[in-house]
């Protein structure tokens, strides 16, 4: 009988222990849980990872080299969990504490990343793509020699991408909708002065065009011919509606002619315009 109430005990004392899962109490040093929590990170164990990177986040001392690893992981479990605004401001915590940590660029890349994930289509409000933008062209200034950069630039290039096409769906929609020209060219002219390497530019210097000469503003039609000439050579929609460009054509200024971006978007009529669509990366993280 003894055997058999030593095992019910034993049995019992295990399933005790299993059900109090992971508790950061449980470990005697900052060392130890560090370990344990990075353990149940690396097991997709976002919960218990995220209890005991916050637990050393709010314990450990502002110098103690365990504190800018434990809010870079913290930061990247939100990210795990889809919770971006915390995982940004995590990153913030690396990048503006301990700006010379061999981590602060892969976290100032991750505030980056974050803002960017929250911005989900450009139809929303852009304030969390600008505050993407902003991170990213500090990490270039700051650490214009990390590995991160190239992400970065490829980041800044995609949210350039969505700041134009949202600029030129509300020129469209102040055409379309509002039958206001005025504003719409306003937008236009943004585009194509902002963001004149993006796809967006190219349709927008088109709308120009066909508004000018709507209103019969024939010298401003007729620079933008020269503008798309010079940076679509070739292009059926530009032919269209310039005609062939002529032999005595002379270079325009480069801030009118941007470098021409592949685009094989036809160009629909403002009655019926047709969004354009790009393709964001997914997230991704270190760890």
């Amino acid at each position: 009988m003894e055997w058999r109430l030593m095992l019910l005990l034993s049995v019992a004392a295990a399933v005790a222990g299993c059900s109090r899962g992971f508790r950061p109490q449980d470990f005697a040093t900052p060392e130890a849980l560090f370990k344990a929590s990075l353990q149940e990170f690396e097991r997709k164990k976002w919960d218990n990872a995220q209890l005991g990177f916050e637990r050393l986040t709010n314990d450990l001392s502002s110098r103690d080299p365990l504190l800018a690893p434990a809010y870079f992981y913290l930061a990247l479990t939100h990210e795990r969990k889809h919770e971006f605004l915390l995982a940004a401001q995590a990153f913030e915590r690396v990048t503006d504490g301990f700006p010379d940590d061999t981590l602060a660029p892969t976290a100032m890349l991750g505030s980056g990343r974050s803002y960017q994930s929250i911005w989900r289509r450009p139809s929303l409000d852009p304030e969390q793509g600008q505050k993407a933008v902003s991170v990213l062209r500090a990490l270039l200034s700051s650490y214009p020699d990390a590995k991160e950069v190239e992400d970065a630039k490829a980041r800044i290039s995609t949210l350039e991408e969505w700041f134009a096409e949202k600029d030129y769906m509300t020129g469209v929609h102040y055409v379309r909708v509002r039958r206001a020209i005025d504003p719409a060219i306003i937008y236009f002219k943004d585009v194509v002065t902002t963001y004149p390497t993006t796809k967006a530019a190219r349709l927008s210097w088109l709308r120009l065009n066909e508004l000018y000469t709507k209103i019969r503003w024939k010298e401003d039609a007729a620079e933008t011919c020269t503008a798309m000439w010079k940076a679509y050579p070739g292009d059926a929609d530009v032919r269209s509606a310039c005609g062939v460009q002529p032999a005595d054509t002379t270079a325009v200024p480069a801030a009118a002619a941007p470098p021409a971006p592949r685009d094989t978007i036809a160009l629909a009529p403002l009655a019926a315009s047709t969004p354009v669509v790009y393709a964001r990366p997914a997230p991704v993280g270190r760890g």
